[in-house]
């Protein structure tokens, strides 16, 4: 009994010191209109062991993706592999198949994505276009742009290809708009099909921080998703 309450002791402090954590509010607090409904937020994922490890994953891959550019600038390839393996964890904790290595990467990461809003959906079909083709073709399903990126972290994380992907420079997107442009982007290639992959060009007008954050709203959403599954009591 003792060593039981020792561990609540210390389990009750751990929550407490997580829900007050500096570096994970700061992360949290542009995805939550007030620090009440961000606490609120953090308290409920602490309840269960599942739903912590998928918030405290969420914080971790995200830095870690933001820290890359720093390593090696202009290189958003390499922050896309911490990006899907953020979306890939999250989902296979969600699913509760962690270490069922037989459920595929690209299976899981598209199950992530099942939980993001329609407006970040429809932000990346905007923004994640096919170019030089025919402008009735231009733009491609939401589950084709995942592919494009599932493609992206593969060859990166192999070291096949790590450099011919671009994002929109941030700066750059501020100039464009200062200098009053409409229609601005990056030209780049990107692989696109599942097993017969064909290089396409991609007409990209969003940037890291945009795809970032897409991947993190969609993760906490997928953290929603179970705090609305009724066979979980939280």
């Amino acid at each position: 009994m003792a060593m039981k309450n020792s561990w609540r002791k210390i389990d009750i402090a751990v929550k407490k010191e997580l829900t007050e954590n500096a570096g994970l509010n700061n992360f949290l607090s542009p995805f939550f209109d007030s620090e009440v409904d961000r606490k609120k937020f953090i308290k409920r994922c602490l309840v269960k062991l599942k739903t912590r490890r998928m918030l405290l994953r969420t914080q971790w891959y995200a830095e870690i993706a933001d820290g890359l550019n720093v390593v090696r600038s202009s290189r958003p390839a390499l922050q896309i592999i911490f990006l899907m393996s953020l979306a890939e964890g999250v989902a296979r904790l969600r699913t509760g198949v962690l270490d069922d290595d037989s459920v595929g990467s690209r299976k899981m990461i598209h199950n992530f994505f099942e939980f993001a809003t329609t407006e970040d959906k429809k932000l990346l079909a905007q923004k994640f276009q096919r170019a030089l083709i025919s402008v009735k073709h231009h733009k491609l399903r939401f589950s084709s742009a995942v592919n494009i990126l599932y493609n992206i972290r593969n060859k990166a994380v192999h070291g096949d290809d790590f450099y011919s992907f671009s994002l929109l420079d941030e700066q750059r997107k501020k100039e464009y708009i200062n200098e009053g442009y409409t229609h601005y982007g990056v030209m780049t290639t990107g692989l696109l099909g599942k097993k017969k992959k064909r290089r396409v060009s991609l007409d990209i007008s969003l940037t890291y921080i945009e795809l970032r954050n897409i991947i993190v709203r969609t993760a906490l959403e997928n953290m929603h998703g179970l705090f609305n599954d009724k066979s979980i009591k939280f």
